[in-house]
């Protein structure tokens, strides 16, 4: 097998690389470990030091959860980690006991189900899923470059890596061309993806695509949980039902004793996102 040399590091034997510091890039990354010798995540956002909010991760703004197979999987590929997110503030929610759950059938029946949730905010998790794959040995973190194509092998048939433009200032004024090889790259990227353009410039076909809208528009607002609460009462799930209701609302907790409250519409029945309106839908 050949050796190939990874961008400020030295040399491996097999090494991957990830498109994307996200969720998907980051586990990626945390499990590809166990199988080359080096990973490396590329990532163009400058990472926060703490839980807060950047600007690739639109969605984190919004409600997220750890259902149950999630926290078990999260678990086994980082230990403990969800004792720490606890630690931090994230709440175990049983999914039948401790939710008020409305449906087209009514309320639903509280009961301990032993299958939980873990509710904190996006910036919270991927803060502590981020601190864990940093920290082995054989995975380098890129921030702050963005992946301009992908570097086909010799033969025409496969992709060898990928070409980056390492930004050296904040502005973006300066920036250092590399090119990174390994003999697997996984496009984590999301929705903004431009693999398909760069594999169709290489003479690949274009990738087909089927798109389903459903034209469903959420908000979301945080807001200090109130005192009083009962015991057995940690959130609301309110379902829709279409068509005849297109909408529906969440108040799940998060860190620092806050709710975040999620409503969406469907069929372009979207909230608005000033007070006065996000409160008459919520309303």
């Amino acid at each position: 097998m050949t050796t190939r040399r990874m961008y400020g590091g030295e040399p491996a034997n097999t090494h991957a690389v990830v498109l994307g510091g996200s969720m998907a890039g980051m586990l990626a990354a945390r499990v590809l470990a166990d199988h080359f010798d080096g990973v490396t995540v590329i990532e163009r956002d400058r990472f926060p030091d703490g839980a807060a909010f950047r600007k690739g991760l639109p969605q984190s703004r919004h409600l997220h959860v750890l259902l149950e197979r999630g926290r078990l999987i999260l678990e086994q590929l980082f230990p403990g980690v969800c004792a720490d997110l606890t630690a931090d503030g994230a709440n175990l929610v049983d999914t039948a006991a401790n939710l008020a759950l409305l449906n087209s059938a009514g309320w639903a029946v509280k009961f301990p189900s032993g299958i939980g949730m873990l509710a904190c905010s996006r910036d919270l998790l991927d803060l502590h899923v981020r601190r864990r794959v940093q920290s082995i040995p054989r995975v380098k973190v890129i921030s702050e470059a963005d992946v301009t194509g992908l570097i086909p092998d010799a033969f025409g048939t496969g992709i060898n890596g990928v070409s980056l433009r390492r930004r050296m200032s904040e502005s973006g004024d300066t920036a250092q061309e590399a090119a990174i090889y390994g003999n697997l790259v996984v496009d984590a990227s999301g929705r903004g993806s431009r693999s398909p353009k760069w594999l169709e410039s290489l003479g690949y076909d274009r990738v087909q695509e089927t798109v389903v809208n459903a034209f469903l528009g959420y908000a979301s607002r945080s807001y200090r949980r109130p005192a009083g609460l009962p015991d057995d009462c940690k959130g609301i799930f309110l379902q829709a039902a279409p068509p005849t209701n297109n909408r529906s609302g969440v108040a799940f907790p998060i860190e620092g004793d806050r709710w975040i409250v999620t409503v969406s519409g469907g069929c372009r029945d979207y909230p608005p996102t000033d007070n006065a309106g996000f409160l008459e839908f919520v309303r």
